[in-house]
């Protein structure tokens, strides 16, 4: 059994911790104080320094679960493999929010299981589901069919990686699309609005409707008028 450095963030990060054995966990890096908390509780070492900025000795195999830390080269060096838990169908969707983006650009959307390289989200691909969506779909009933098959893809590979089996990869196709943090914040909260027809608003609401948060991020009362004046198709004179 080979024991793995687990790389851990967000909710996904809790999930991993809580369904893993401690025994096969070298340690875990993260920037999360609830799971440092229960890797700490578990008995499981824990670094919360960047690990880009720290000298380690690694474990054989790394292994990210939205860790929100880009890998240097340096410390994919030291790892024999190191294995990422991307929620998008790559080579769409690389980056940031690649779930918004499935919807909003009309993409494929699903999980990908992939070795780490220098590039974001670049590495060979080991496993992925594609997971539909359909005009019903807010971003967020699509984050959940994503969210579970990242749970099903790491369930699945898990035990091999632990096992220490021969996992083949592939090179990812040519294409797809990579979409920046800047991006996503621009387009909902400052996009330009005035040039989108009442659907395509609309749409993008719907894109952005995930749990706790709804719609675009709209400060100006002003601009919040104008927008449902669109939205409702009213005349303004």
């Amino acid at each position: 059994m080979t024991k793995v450095d687990l790389y851990l963030g967000g909710d996904l990060g809790i999930w991993t911790l809580k369904n893993v054995s401690s025994e096969f966990i070298a340690r875990v890096f993260t920037t999360d104080e609830a799971i440092a908390d229960i890797a700490i509780s578990y008995n499981i070492a824990v670094e919360t320094s960047n690990p880009n900025s720290i000298d380690f000795q690694p474990s054989e195999i790394g292994f990210s679960v939205h860790y929100p830390v880009i890998f240097k080269s340096e410390i994919i060096s030291k790892y024999s493999k190191i294995y990422n838990l991307h929620p998008g169908y790559l080579p769409w969707g690389r980056g940031y929010y690649p779930i918004f983006w499935a919807l909003w650009e009309e993409t494929p959307a699903g999980a990908t299981l992939h070795e780490i390289n220098k590039g974001i989200d670049e590495g060979s691909i080991v496993a992925q589901t594609q997971v539909e969506y359909y005009p019903v779909d807010t971003g967020g009933s699509l984050f959940e069919r994503v969210r579970q098959a990242e749970k099903d893809l790491f369930l699945k590979y898990w035990p091999k990686i632990i096992n220490a089996q021969d996992i083949p990869a592939y090179p990812q196709p040519e294409g797809g699309s990579y979409h920046t943090k800047k991006e996503f914040f621009n387009l909902k909260q400052n996009g330009d609005w005035e040039s989108m027809s009442g659907r395509e608003l609309i749409n993008l609401i719907r894109c952005l409707t995930f749990a706790g948060y709804t719609g675009l991020e709209i400060n100006l009362a002003s601009q919040k008028f104008e927008l449902y004046l669109k939205l409702l198709s009213v005349p303004r004179n």
